[in-house]
């Protein structure tokens, strides 16, 4: 689904918000956008959008239905999905997206790994109807609105969380001993979590991070 051919160039100095406290207070303060994606497992989705220049964060969970609390091992009806959070002045909607054929449902699978576009402001609602237009509504994903009680964002479990890093357990002591419990907010290490780096260098991310922590990621 993810069919992304930005090439534009992602560096660390380009954002103005980095750490978790800042980036919540940003997007309530309209300075930074989000939106949700149910795209089958929520892992490969993380990485992939985490790496794309303008997106700032990214966070797995579980969206779609109306129960209360889910989990991965009680769903509840929900579907897996990934939280972006993300600068519009870098990137728009529409560039999230990408190619709208990508987009094309030939599977159309049920319970937590059905398709699902979230939808929270009139610009991703026009920019989804666009692509329901264009690709047909028996091929599209389902299109839920925000501020609806089954577009309610639950956070997964935290070993669900950038978990191509938490492979690393070196990397992922170092990261709460220097960034503290909610390291894997962090803008650093939403782009580090990333496997489609576009317009990415690694280095030059990586240098904002001690040499300790350089060097675990790197032998990771």
């Amino acid at each position: 689904m993810l069919d992304h051919t930005m090439l534009k160039e992602d560096f660390v100095e380009n954002y103005k918000f980095s750490t978790p406290e800042a980036i919540e207070e940003a997007l309530k303060a309209g300075k930074l956008k989000q939106t949700a994606f149910g795209m089958g497992c929520f892992w490969g989705p993380d990485s992939k959008f985490g790496g794309m220049p303008g997106v700032v964060q990214t966070r797995v969970g579980y969206a779609g239905a109306s129960t209360l609390e889910p989990s991965y091992r009680e769903i509840k009806g929900h579907a897996e999905v990934v939280r972006v959070i993300y600068d519009s002045d870098q990137i728009s909607y529409r560039d999230l997206l990408g190619n709208f054929d990508s987009w094309i449902v030939h599977d159309r699978k049920q319970g937590q790994y059905r398709q699902i576009l979230f939808v929270f402001d009139p610009e991703q609602k026009q920019v989804s109807e666009e692509l329901v237009q264009t690709i047909g509504m028996e091929n599209s994903p389902e299109v839920i609105e925000g501020g609806k009680q089954n577009s309610y964002f639950w956070d997964a479990e935290d070993y669900h969380q950038k978990y191509r890093l938490r492979r690393n357990n070196d990397l992922v002591s170092l990261a709460e001993r220097d960034f503290g419990s909610r390291w894997d907010e962090h803008l650093y290490f939403t782009k580090l979590n990333s496997t489609d780096r576009k317009g990415f260098s690694l280095a030059q991310w990586l240098k904002k991070l001690s040499p300790e922590m350089q060097k675990a990621y790197r032998i990771g």
